[in-house]
């Protein structure tokens, strides 16, 4: 094996990086990976105490990592942002992760309005405003990727966790269409459908019925996936090991979509 073709087909070296939701489970899992790659990596979140964590450990595994307490769901507050990180990184940016997502346990006919409109302004209109930021750059550079993060939910959804779910699958309908929009601009745009992984979504999940222990027999795999999991999958879709894809899904469930099997 060629193993420095290994490596230059997989390095994101000073590439510029965004994660939204950064600050834990997942995004925590991508931001170290992309930054453990070389990639410099900025990360959303809305909690500063984990934001200056999660920030402490990537810089010792790259020192030109940073991140921001940011709303995703309000576009004032990252036109503000964008605007200050693309004064930092000469209006540089090469891989968004749009991870952040909220999640409720509740069937479609008992989920209330505010419910309703709080999980799609995080989940969907987050996620699309965010893509807005990053596409104007993307294209002036003509290059660039685009990972949404939804969920195995999106492909085989829930009933439970109705409009959870009818978010995630609208994120999928979101990015087939960015995929056309923005491939003539050297763009690749693709999501991560995950199954179940620890996370603080997860624990937090309150679904009294769900299965809390990491070992999951159900699942053939046999247990929970880790952010880690997750992390190394996006960093290769971003890599050029993965030039030719976008409009794709890859789903890492550990087999969680054969629950039905």
């Amino acid at each position: 094996m060629n193993l420095d073709y290994v490596k230059r087909i997989f390095a994101l070296d000073g590439k510029k990086a965004i994660v939204t939701g950064g600050n834990s489970g997942i995004g925590k899992g991508v931001a170290v990976s992309l930054a453990s790659l070389g990639a410099d990596v900025t990360i959303l979140g809305r909690d500063n105490a984990t934001i200056d964590e999660v920030v402490e450990q990537l810089k010792t595994i790259n020192p030109n990592c940073d991140g921001f307490s940011v709303d995703v769901s309000d576009q004032s507050q990252l036109e503000d942002f964008f605007t200050r990180y693309y004064a930092r990184t000469s209006n540089r940016i090469d891989i968004l992760v749009a991870n952040a997502g909220i999640s409720i346990a509740k069937r479609a006919l008992e989920t209330t309005a505010d419910e309703v409109n709080r999980l799609y302004d995080i989940n969907f209109k987050g996620t699309l405003f965010c893509c807005q930021q990053v596409a104007e750059q993307m294209k002036a550079q003509m290059s660039g990727n685009i990972v949404i993060v939804t969920s195995v939910n999106a492909l085989y959804p829930l009933p439970p966790q109705a409009i959870y779910s009818s978010t995630k699958n609208a994120l999928e309908g979101l990015a087939e269409c960015l995929a056309v929009d923005l491939a003539r601009y050297g763009i690749r745009v693709n999501t991560l459908a995950p199954g179940a992984i620890e996370t603080n979504l997860g624990r937090n999940n309150p679904n009294p019925n769900r299965n809390r222990s990491k070992v999951r027999p159900e699942l053939p795999l046999g247990r929970v996936g880790e952010p880690e999991d997750m992390g190394d999958v996006v960093a290769c879709i971003v890599s050029d090991a993965f030039r030719y894809m976008t409009g794709s899904t890859v789903l890492v469930d550990g087999g969680l979509k054969l629950r039905n099997v």
